[in-house]
């Protein structure tokens, strides 16, 4: 049975005629302003339902009844009565309605989200960066650990050696003592003679080890080298063996407002003597520098040579 009721979206057979307008589906949205979904249709539609099949047994039971004076009196008094039935039956569905609403809201919120990809993309580069940098990060913390530890050993290798310095300098102190004595106040001048001799010998030695702890230290003292890189670039960065392929020392364009596209970027990087496989970063790109030595590492790496005397 189609609806007579004007802008009734309810599918045929699914509304009733009898009811009176003010509880079509178009008019209770059109009443209160609220726009239902296809969930709330279908919940409406079974609350109309139920609600004509009330009044329909309603009727049965009353026409059932035997007829009273004070029958046709209700009957008299069942338009306002029916109103207000209906009214409190369209609040209960309100409330039913508000129940339903509130618990798909409850599902919604515990419910799994989409995610934008691009999101979910920008994300994941984030913490793959993140992650590479803190590796860098750590990489170097353990070089510098092997480097503080190193001159860790050459401090006590220095203390080792200035303790065997000041016990020899009190030998041969007392040495010269003797052979001063000797010369001026020694009857023996043999005697005399070989004491001077002994006590050179022990300056001798003494100097000797000097020069080489000197040597040794001086193998430990960093030198000033100059890098340079000429060439078309921005950014230009020194990277290495000597900081364990880390992060690298960057070089300096002192004429940062040249028009010029070749440019020549500059460091002064502190070495200790030795030899260093090293490489250029420019731009972001791997480079080496021609006019430089070059070999093969072990995983067959071409790198360029920095020796240091």
């Amino acid at each position: 049975m189609h609806c007579s009721h004007s802008r009734c979206f309810s599918p045929p057979g699914s509304c009733f005629s009898s009811l009176p307008p003010s509880l079509c589906c178009s008019r209770v949205v059109a009443s209160h302003g609220t726009a239902l979904t296809q969930s709330g249709v279908e919940r409406l539609h079974y609350w109309r339902s139920s609600i004509a099949l009330s009044s329909h047994q309603a009727g049965s039971t009353k026409a059932h009844s035997p007829s009273s004076p004070h029958t046709s009196a209700k009957a008299e008094t069942v338009p306002v009565s029916s109103a207000t039935a209906k009214l409190k039956l369209l609040e209960q569905m309100q409330q039913r309605s508000q129940g339903a609403m509130k618990e798909l809201s409850q599902y919604a919120s515990s419910a799994p989200r989409m995610i934008d990809a691009r999101m979910y993309s920008a994300s994941v580069a984030a913490q793959h960066k993140l992650s590479e940098k803190l590796s860098e990060a750590n990489v170097y913390i353990a070089h510098l650990e092997d480097k503080v530890s190193s001159h860790n050993e050459d401090l006590q290798a220095a203390a080792e050696v200035f303790k065997k310095v000041s016990m020899e300098f009190g030998t041969t102190g007392r040495l010269a003592d003797a052979a001063v004595a000797a010369v001026r106040f020694g009857v023996d001048q043999e005697d005399a003679i070989a004491k001077v001799k002994k006590l050179r010998s022990r300056l001798d030695a003494l100097e000797l080890a000097m020069k080489r702890e000197r040597e040794n230290f001086s193998k430990r003292v960093p030198r000033k080298v100059p890098v340079t890189w000429v060439g078309a670039a921005s950014e230009v960065r020194l990277v290495g063996d000597f900081d364990g392929w880390t992060r690298g020392l960057d070089l300096n364009n002192p004429d940062i407002e040249s028009d010029s596209v070749l440019r020549t970027f500059e460091a002064v990087v502190p070495l200790l003597p030795g030899k260093y496989r090293v490489k250029f970063v420019v731009d972001g790109e791997w480079r080496l520098a021609p006019e430089w030595p070059m070999e093969h590492d072990e995983q067959g790496e071409t790198n360029n040579v920095l020796e240091v005397q």
